[in-house]
Protein backbone atom coordinates (compact mmCIF):
# COMPACT_ATOMS: atom_id res chain seq x y z
CA UNK A 1 0.00 0.00 0.00
CA UNK A 2 1.05 3.61 -0.61
CA UNK A 3 1.19 4.54 3.11
CA UNK A 4 3.46 1.58 3.83
CA UNK A 5 5.88 2.73 1.14
CA UNK A 6 5.86 6.25 2.59
CA UNK A 7 6.53 4.86 6.08
CA UNK A 8 9.50 2.83 4.85
CA UNK A 9 10.87 5.88 3.05
CA UNK A 10 10.50 8.02 6.20
CA UNK A 11 12.26 5.42 8.35
CA UNK A 12 15.09 5.14 5.82
CA UNK A 13 15.54 8.92 5.76
CA UNK A 14 15.61 9.14 9.55
CA UNK A 15 18.13 6.32 9.87
CA UNK A 16 20.27 7.90 7.18
CA UNK A 17 20.25 11.23 8.97
CA UNK A 18 21.23 9.60 12.28
CA UNK A 19 24.10 7.72 10.66
CA UNK A 20 25.28 10.87 8.90
CA UNK A 21 25.26 12.91 12.11
CA UNK A 22 27.07 10.14 13.98
CA UNK A 23 29.76 9.86 11.34
CA UNK A 24 30.25 13.63 11.29
CA UNK A 25 30.60 13.67 15.07
CA UNK A 26 33.11 10.82 15.01
CA UNK A 27 35.13 12.50 12.28
CA UNK A 28 35.14 15.84 14.08
CA UNK A 29 36.39 14.20 17.30
CA UNK A 30 38.68 11.66 15.69
CA UNK A 31 41.96 13.59 15.94
CA UNK A 32 41.14 14.60 19.50
CA UNK A 33 40.43 11.02 20.62
CA UNK A 34 43.52 9.70 18.83
CA UNK A 35 45.67 12.32 20.54
CA UNK A 36 44.39 11.38 24.00
CA UNK A 37 43.57 7.65 23.97
CA UNK A 38 43.59 7.45 27.78
CA UNK A 39 40.50 9.67 27.80
CA UNK A 40 38.37 7.18 25.87
CA UNK A 41 35.60 5.47 27.84
CA UNK A 42 35.55 7.90 30.77
CA UNK A 43 31.86 8.27 31.59
CA UNK A 44 30.96 7.51 35.21
CA UNK A 45 32.51 10.16 37.45
CA UNK A 46 32.55 10.37 41.26
CA UNK A 47 32.53 14.01 42.39
CA UNK A 48 33.96 15.39 45.64
CA UNK A 49 33.35 19.01 46.65
CA UNK A 50 35.11 21.16 49.25
CA UNK A 51 34.40 24.79 50.12
CA UNK A 52 37.44 27.05 50.36
CA UNK A 53 36.55 30.30 52.18
CA UNK A 54 38.51 33.36 51.10
CA UNK A 55 39.73 33.90 54.67
CA UNK A 56 41.31 30.43 55.06
CA UNK A 57 44.21 28.56 53.51
CA UNK A 58 45.70 25.08 53.41
CA UNK A 59 49.32 24.53 54.44
CA UNK A 60 51.62 26.12 51.84
CA UNK A 61 48.68 27.11 49.62
CA UNK A 62 46.97 30.45 50.15
CA UNK A 63 44.11 30.09 47.67
CA UNK A 64 42.60 27.46 45.31
CA UNK A 65 44.14 29.08 42.25
CA UNK A 66 47.71 28.79 43.52
CA UNK A 67 48.20 25.19 42.39
CA UNK A 68 46.43 22.25 40.77
CA UNK A 69 44.80 19.60 42.93
CA UNK A 70 47.23 16.67 43.09
CA UNK A 71 47.19 13.21 44.68
CA UNK A 72 49.16 14.62 47.61
CA UNK A 73 46.88 17.65 48.09
CA UNK A 74 45.19 17.91 51.47
CA UNK A 75 41.54 18.06 50.47
CA UNK A 76 40.54 18.77 54.07
CA UNK A 77 42.50 20.68 56.70
CA UNK A 78 44.24 21.51 58.70
CA UNK A 79 42.77 24.87 57.68
CA UNK A 80 44.62 28.01 58.75
CA UNK A 81 43.87 31.75 58.62
CA UNK A 82 44.83 33.03 55.18
CA UNK A 83 48.22 34.68 55.22
CA UNK A 84 47.21 36.91 52.33
CA UNK A 85 43.65 38.06 51.64
CA UNK A 86 42.40 40.72 49.25
CA UNK A 87 41.25 43.61 51.49
CA UNK A 88 38.14 44.00 49.31
CA UNK A 89 37.19 40.28 49.30
CA UNK A 90 34.29 38.82 51.33
CA UNK A 91 33.34 35.13 51.35
CA UNK A 92 29.69 34.60 50.34
CA UNK A 93 27.64 32.35 52.59
CA UNK A 94 24.70 31.98 50.17
CA UNK A 95 26.66 29.93 47.62
CA UNK A 96 26.85 26.72 49.63
CA UNK A 97 27.84 23.09 48.98
CA UNK A 98 24.44 22.24 47.53
CA UNK A 99 24.55 25.09 45.01
CA UNK A 100 28.16 24.41 43.96
CA UNK A 101 27.64 20.64 43.64
CA UNK A 102 24.44 21.11 41.61
CA UNK A 103 26.14 23.46 39.12
CA UNK A 104 29.07 21.07 38.70
CA UNK A 105 26.90 17.97 38.27
CA UNK A 106 24.74 19.77 35.69
CA UNK A 107 27.79 20.91 33.72
CA UNK A 108 29.29 17.40 33.66
CA UNK A 109 25.97 15.85 32.61
CA UNK A 110 25.62 18.30 29.74
CA UNK A 111 29.11 17.31 28.58
CA UNK A 112 28.10 13.66 28.32
CA UNK A 113 29.37 12.29 31.63
CA UNK A 114 27.42 10.25 34.17
CA UNK A 115 28.41 12.07 37.38
CA UNK A 116 27.27 11.42 40.92
CA UNK A 117 28.05 13.32 44.10
CA UNK A 118 30.32 11.04 46.12
CA UNK A 119 31.05 13.41 48.98
CA UNK A 120 30.87 16.96 50.31
CA UNK A 121 33.54 17.51 52.91
CA UNK A 122 32.98 20.01 55.72
CA UNK A 123 35.78 22.15 57.08
CA UNK A 124 37.24 19.66 59.52
CA UNK A 125 40.57 19.69 61.38
CA UNK A 126 41.69 16.20 60.31
CA UNK A 127 43.93 16.18 57.19
CA UNK A 128 42.80 13.87 54.36
CA UNK A 129 44.72 13.71 51.08
CA UNK A 130 43.20 13.28 47.64
CA UNK A 131 44.92 9.88 47.30
CA UNK A 132 43.33 8.64 50.54
CA UNK A 133 39.88 9.70 49.35
CA UNK A 134 40.36 8.02 45.97
CA UNK A 135 41.42 4.77 47.63
CA UNK A 136 38.24 4.72 49.73
CA UNK A 137 36.09 5.71 46.75
CA UNK A 138 37.42 2.89 44.58
CA UNK A 139 36.80 0.35 47.35
CA UNK A 140 33.14 1.36 47.48
CA UNK A 141 32.42 2.22 43.82
CA UNK A 142 33.97 -0.38 41.52
CA UNK A 143 32.34 0.96 38.36
CA UNK A 144 33.85 4.45 38.54
CA UNK A 145 35.86 5.61 35.49
CA UNK A 146 37.16 8.86 36.98
CA UNK A 147 37.18 10.86 40.20
CA UNK A 148 36.73 14.63 40.16
CA UNK A 149 37.80 16.92 43.00
CA UNK A 150 36.54 20.49 43.29
CA UNK A 151 37.51 23.40 45.53
CA UNK A 152 35.12 26.35 45.23
CA UNK A 153 35.37 29.83 46.70
CA UNK A 154 32.42 32.26 46.25
CA UNK A 155 33.62 35.82 46.75
CA UNK A 156 32.21 39.34 46.53
CA UNK A 157 34.63 42.21 45.98
CA UNK A 158 33.85 45.61 47.45
CA UNK A 159 34.78 48.70 45.46
CA UNK A 160 36.54 50.16 48.52
CA UNK A 161 38.50 48.27 51.13
CA UNK A 162 37.39 50.71 53.86
CA UNK A 163 33.79 49.48 53.43
CA UNK A 164 34.70 45.82 53.91
CA UNK A 165 33.27 44.25 57.11
CA UNK A 166 35.82 44.05 59.91
CA UNK A 167 35.14 40.33 60.32
CA UNK A 168 35.68 39.44 56.64
CA UNK A 169 39.00 37.81 57.61
CA UNK A 170 37.26 35.48 60.07
CA UNK A 171 33.86 34.42 58.67
CA UNK A 172 31.51 34.28 55.69
CA UNK A 173 28.77 36.87 55.14
CA UNK A 174 25.33 36.50 53.58
CA UNK A 175 24.48 38.61 50.55
CA UNK A 176 21.72 40.34 52.48
CA UNK A 177 24.22 41.17 55.23
CA UNK A 178 26.55 42.62 52.61
CA UNK A 179 23.74 44.71 51.11
CA UNK A 180 22.61 46.06 54.49
CA UNK A 181 26.19 47.00 55.37
CA UNK A 182 26.66 49.00 52.16
CA UNK A 183 23.10 50.35 51.90
CA UNK A 184 21.54 50.54 55.39
CA UNK A 185 17.77 50.11 55.20
CA UNK A 186 17.86 49.20 51.51
CA UNK A 187 17.30 45.89 49.77
CA UNK A 188 19.84 46.35 46.97
CA UNK A 189 23.45 47.33 46.44
CA UNK A 190 25.06 49.16 43.55
CA UNK A 191 26.99 46.80 41.27
CA UNK A 192 29.61 49.01 39.66
CA UNK A 193 29.76 48.74 35.89
CA UNK A 194 33.29 50.19 35.54
CA UNK A 195 36.23 48.62 37.29
CA UNK A 196 36.88 49.24 41.01
CA UNK A 197 39.06 52.31 40.41
CA UNK A 198 36.06 54.13 38.90
CA UNK A 199 33.34 52.61 41.07
CA UNK A 200 31.18 54.76 43.36
CA UNK A 201 31.53 54.44 47.16
CA UNK A 202 29.55 51.73 48.98
CA UNK A 203 29.30 49.51 45.92
CA UNK A 204 30.56 46.09 44.85
CA UNK A 205 32.87 45.79 41.88
CA UNK A 206 32.57 42.07 41.21
CA UNK A 207 31.24 38.74 42.48
CA UNK A 208 32.92 35.50 41.44
CA UNK A 209 33.03 31.77 42.25
CA UNK A 210 36.64 30.64 42.02
CA UNK A 211 37.06 26.94 41.26
CA UNK A 212 39.90 24.45 41.23
CA UNK A 213 39.12 21.15 39.46
CA UNK A 214 41.11 18.01 38.74
CA UNK A 215 39.72 14.83 37.19
CA UNK A 216 41.77 11.69 37.89
CA UNK A 217 41.37 8.48 35.93
CA UNK A 218 40.34 5.75 38.35
CA UNK A 219 42.57 3.12 36.72
CA UNK A 220 45.92 4.75 37.47
CA UNK A 221 45.05 8.00 39.32
CA UNK A 222 46.64 10.09 36.58
CA UNK A 223 45.11 13.55 36.06
CA UNK A 224 43.07 13.79 32.85
CA UNK A 225 42.56 17.54 33.04
CA UNK A 226 43.13 20.29 35.60
CA UNK A 227 41.84 23.76 36.38
CA UNK A 228 43.20 26.12 39.04
CA UNK A 229 41.51 29.48 38.62
CA UNK A 230 43.14 30.86 35.44
CA UNK A 231 45.57 27.93 35.08
CA UNK A 232 44.60 25.16 32.68
CA UNK A 233 46.18 21.73 32.23
CA UNK A 234 45.21 18.68 30.18
CA UNK A 235 42.64 18.33 27.44
CA UNK A 236 40.80 21.60 27.03
CA UNK A 237 39.16 21.74 23.61
CA UNK A 238 38.13 25.41 23.55
CA UNK A 239 39.45 28.62 24.97
CA UNK A 240 37.68 30.11 27.97
CA UNK A 241 35.12 32.59 26.66
CA UNK A 242 34.24 35.91 28.21
CA UNK A 243 31.29 35.00 30.41
CA UNK A 244 28.91 37.69 31.67
CA UNK A 245 28.68 39.92 33.54
CA UNK A 246 31.40 42.00 31.89
CA UNK A 247 32.36 45.61 32.52
CA UNK A 248 29.72 48.15 31.52
CA UNK A 249 29.49 51.92 31.29
CA UNK A 250 26.61 52.11 33.76
CA UNK A 251 26.14 51.05 37.36
CA UNK A 252 23.03 49.06 38.24
CA UNK A 253 21.15 47.99 41.39
CA UNK A 254 21.32 44.34 42.42
CA UNK A 255 19.52 42.55 45.24
CA UNK A 256 20.65 39.29 46.83
CA UNK A 257 18.81 37.15 44.28
CA UNK A 258 20.33 38.99 41.31
CA UNK A 259 23.86 38.75 42.70
CA UNK A 260 23.54 35.02 43.36
CA UNK A 261 22.06 34.37 39.93
CA UNK A 262 24.84 36.31 38.20
CA UNK A 263 27.49 34.42 40.15
CA UNK A 264 25.94 31.04 39.30
CA UNK A 265 25.34 31.93 35.64
CA UNK A 266 28.96 33.05 35.31
CA UNK A 267 30.27 29.76 36.74
CA UNK A 268 27.91 27.73 34.55
CA UNK A 269 29.25 29.54 31.49
CA UNK A 270 32.88 28.98 32.50
CA UNK A 271 32.34 25.29 33.25
CA UNK A 272 30.77 24.85 29.82
CA UNK A 273 34.03 26.06 28.25
CA UNK A 274 36.43 24.50 30.75
CA UNK A 275 35.11 20.92 30.93
CA UNK A 276 35.96 18.84 27.83
CA UNK A 277 33.35 16.58 26.24
CA UNK A 278 33.09 12.93 27.17
CA UNK A 279 33.75 10.35 24.43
Amino acid sequence: MRWQGSLRLTISLVLGAVLLLSSCTLLSNQSYVQQYPQYRGVKRVAVFVQRWPAYLQLPNQNDPGADFIKKSTLFTGPWQPAGLINPRAVDVQDIDDNVAATLLIQALTQKGYQPFLAGVYPLQPGPITVAEIMAKCEAINRGVDAILFCFYSPTVFYAEAVATPKEHQKRSHSLQEIIEGLNPGGNYVTWAGPRAAQAPPNSISHAFIFVSLTMFKALDWQPLWEVADSQIGGRMRVKLAQCPPASTEQNYPADAGIIQRLMCDNLTCRLRHLIPDAF
